[in-house]
């Protein structure tokens, strides 16, 4: 549609050039309204709302691919392509070009998380953007437990609404990323300082690939309960999809319900997949840190010990996300 669009006002290439300093600055502010949407918004559900803002979306992105181009707008200022595609190197489906035929592809079956090691060094930008995928998600998480709803002063058994809350979570939301990212570049600045060898910018791109799994394991671990839920929605619209109250699934009247989710053995496993997963995620986060060092200082007891910072800041979010799944909440 963008290059259809681009030929109808008679320009057959890219308007303008993306302005290299920009880096993924569009793509932060773009993921920071969504996240703002679906955690603060009054209504983020209401139709008409949504249909705005998808709307609003929409016409952002057309604009970004027509003024600058497919490529340049996708790799840097859309935040859902730029999230995906590094979730995708944690994948065990590995497409190579063939050396004598570059159009063509051959597939191979690697262990999941070896493509990380595809990824150059990630901007400055860049890394804020992982880093705030992997904040919003865990505010989302902190938003609804007893500790920050009695911190900011709301008594968490008569929850007034999220109108009570919108300034307070909306400062929570962004300053809980800027809390991360000053952990993360304090960790890497330490390790600098170890190593003596290191290169601030570099290292911090670098490493910061490590966090990819931790991204993917916390969205899992929170969206995990939503998605059991809204699949059998999911199931009931595929069976009806034009409302006219056909049912050739042959589905129960009742079958989109909740309860499972308040069976104590189904939550007792739903619980153990969760935190499972943020403890995997962190464990591959870490090994892979640990390899993607060597891009960085080669070997040596100073190499070594310049990994710990980080080492230690990923046991501490460890701690912090195993805590969310186990306090109490709103929820």
């Amino acid at each position: 549609p963008s290059r259809a669009l681009r030929h109808f006002i008679g320009a057959t290439e890219p308007i303008l050039n993306y302005p290299a300093r920009l880096g993924c600055t569009p793509a932060i502010v773009l993921f920071g309204g969504f996240a703002w949407l679906e955690l603060i918004d009054l209504a983020p559900d209401d139709p008409a709302r949504l249909a705005h803002f998808v709307l609003a979306y929409f016409i952002v992105a057309m604009a970004g691919m027509v003024l600058f181009g497919e490529k340049a707008w996708l790799s840097h200022g859309d935040p859902f392509t730029i999230f995906l595609r590094l979730l995708a190197h944690l994948s065990p489906i590995d497409p190579r070009r063939i050396s004598n035929d570059p159009a063509r592809r051959q597939i191979f079956l690697v262990w999941p998380g070896a493509r990380l090691f595809q990824l150059k060094a990630l901007s400055l930008s860049g890394t804020a953007f992982l880093l705030m995928t992997l904040s919003s998600v865990s505010f989302d998480g902190l938003s609804r437990t007893f500790d920050w709803l009695e911190w900011i002063g709301i008594n968490p058994l008569e929850f007034p609404g999220r109108s009570a809350v919108l300034t307070s979570n909306s400062l929570g939301l962004f300053g809980l990323w800027l809390a991360i990212v000053a952990a993360y570049f304090s960790s890497i600045l330490l390790g600098c300082l170890i190593s003596g060898s290191w290169r601030l910018t570099n290292a911090a791109g670098t490493l910061v690939i490590s966090i990819i799994p931790i991204a993917l394991a916390y969205h899992f671990a929170h969206y995990l309960t939503s998605l059991i839920l809204e699949l059998q929605y999911v199931v009931e619209i595929y069976g009806d999809p034009l409302a006219q109250g056909w049912n050739p699934l042959d589905l129960p009247a009742n079958f989109v319900s909740a309860s499972l989710l308040n069976n104590y053995a189904a939550v007792a496993v739903i619980w153990t997949l969760q935190a499972g997963a943020v403890v995997l995620g962190h464990i591959v986060a870490v090994a892979a840190a640990h390899l993607l060092n060597a891009r960085l200082a080669g070997s040596g007891t100073r190499a070594a010990l310049a990994q710990v910072p980080l080492a230690v800041l990923m046991v501490l979010y460890t701690l912090f996300g195993l805590w969310l799944l186990a306090a109490p909440n709103i929820g």
